[in-house]
């Protein structure tokens, strides 16, 4: 964090956008970070600036396992205003301890779409950028003067301990003054002198909570969000289809499978350290209905070989071949809800990939949850056919979720 030493000299740090093939012009802003100041619930700033994104409020906390920033600006925008040629910006940096910005995350706007994303700027000890990558997070608007962005703190490369934090925005910069007269008419921070302090807690996800009905096919058709749901892994092509996901800021819900656990316990703790749900699929994949097979011990045995891995208890069941009669009774008991779906390409078919992109875009709604498949076979097509998909459904404006997070249940944590 900042030292008293670096409290009585100003910093300047550049800002240049690297992302969406849109570079935003270096905008230079002296700061000081100062002293930090006491963990506080918000940052109340006055209007300063005659730019719209004069800064008003600003929080930055933890809330379960994640960082929730929110920021209130003077005046309406819009976030297709940060994808056009000398955008304005707006961001808030990340202080380590030696004092120097590590890390910053920005709005952006997505092309062709009034949603917002995130974007993770990584920083040199100067302030300039040195990467960027999409952010997984969500990002909310109440209204055209607020935003506010959830991610978890791994997500963004913030390890356990307290960091400082400043909101910084700037308008155009085509009408911001010359450099050697920067004014306050161009640019604004929160809070105005030093920064404030963020304890970032080590947090473990300990699983979900099963509430509402016990048997579902999707989620509210009022929210537009997607559930991507992999079936009969962990496998083989289990680690491709989660770096598709990271690339794209996508979270998904894998329904593994209790025998092939064993010799891949590695991909089910990235799982959940990448936003990912673990979901109990029975153990060996035997037909379940009514009871069969021994339902409720394929159920309790898978149950117990994830928690023993992950340390996480998952509140999700799918039956095997779709066939879940009698089944929910068994699963509700055990802390699961029964889930299955309302999109299947019937990937496991093998049908192409261009026949399993169609399949799913065609077919998705507000609130769909789509079956896929990771195991159980060649799944190359399944992962061929997944970067498409995840892009058309963004582009559509849909937010690709956990199932757990598409039927607002609550996680659990330690």
């Amino acid at each position: 964090m900042p030292s008293v030493a670096a409290a009585r000299s100003l910093r300047r740090y550049s800002l240049a956008s690297l992302a969406a093939g849109v570079a935003l012009a270096s905008v230079l802003i002296a700061i000081a970070p100062g002293e930090l100041r006491a963990e506080d619930p918000a940052v109340s700033d006055p209007v300063e600036s005659h730019s719209h994104f004069d800064i008003v409020r600003a929080n930055l906390r933890q809330a379960g396992a994640d960082l929730v920033l929110d920021i209130r600006t003077a005046g309406d925008w819009s976030p297709s205003q940060f994808e056009l040629a000398n955008a304005p910006f707006l961001c808030v940096q990340l202080y380590r301890s030696d004092a120097s910005p590590g890390s910053q995350v920005c709005i952006r706007g997505t092309r062709g779409s009034s949603r917002a994303r995130a974007v993770l700027y990584g920083l040199r000890r100067d302030g300039t950028i040195a990467s960027a990558k999409a952010l997984a997070a969500r990002v909310d608007r109440a209204d055209r003067r607020s935003v506010r962005v959830r991610f978890t703190p791994p997500a963004a490369g913030l390890e356990a301990g307290r960091y400082g934090w400043q909101v910084v925005s700037a308008s155009d910069r085509t009408k911001c003054p010359p450099e050697s007269a920067r004014t306050a008419a161009c640019a604004d921070r929160a809070p105005d002198r030093g920064t404030q302090t963020v304890l970032v807690r080590s947090v473990r996800l300990a699983g979900c909570r099963a509430e509402g009905p016990s048997y579902r096919l999707n989620g509210s058709r009022s929210r537009k969000v997607v559930s991507l749901t992999f079936d009969d892994g962990p496998s083989p092509y289990t680690a491709s289809v989660l770096r598709i996901l990271r690339r794209y800021g996508a979270h998904s819900t894998f329904f593994v499978l209790g025998n092939q656990i064993p010799g891949r316990q590695a991909l089910l703790r990235r799982m959940l350290r990448e936003g990912n749900d673990i979901a109990n699929h029975s153990f060996n994949h035997a037909n379940l209905a009514g009871g069969g097979h021994g339902a409720y011990g394929q159920m309790r045995h898978t149950t117990a070989r994830i928690r023993s891995v992950t340390h996480y208890t998952p509140c999700l069941f799918r039956a095997p071949y779709g066939a879940a009669a009698g089944l929910p009774s068994i699963a509700r008991p055990l802390g699961m809800l029964t889930i299955q779906w309302d999109v299947d390409p019937r990937d496991w078919a093998r049908p192409g990939a261009g026949a399993i992109y169609a399949r799913v875009t065609r077919a998705v709604r507000p609130g769909s949850i789509v079956v896929m498949h990771d195991g159980g076979g060649p799944r190359n097509q399944t992962v061929a056919a997944l970067p498409g998909i995840i892009r058309t459904l963004q582009r559509r404006g849909y937010r690709l979720v956990t199932v757990t997070e598409n039927l607002g249940l609550d996680a659990t944590y330690r």
